[in-house]
């Protein structure tokens, strides 16, 4: 029975682990390449912690620590919302 309850546990954290990974937006290796594959003007910064995301010329554009480039429709699509602020 402590066996069926690991193994349960164990398949429960590997699905909870794909879908967190799912939840990001495509991630670009840098913006030239964002800029490349996104329409004009919708590049932005994701911060996957925070689930926000920050438009070119904003205070925390590609300066988070767990950040990356995308398009703003994926951001949109994987739940992250704008930023309120600078």
């Amino acid at each position: 029975m402590f066996k069926r309850f690991l193994a349960s546990a164990a398949l429960a954290i590997a699905v909870m682990s794909s879908q967190a990974a799912a939840a990001d937006p495509q991630k670009f290796g840098n913006e030239a390449k964002a800029k490349g594959f996104c329409k004009a003007g919708n590049v932005v910064w994701f911060n996957p912690t925070s689930k926000i995301y920050f438009a070119q010329g904003s205070q925390f554009y590609g300066k988070t620590k767990d950040g990356g480039f995308t398009c703003k429709a994926f951001a949109d699509k994987n739940g992250y919302r704008p930023t309120k602020g600078n």
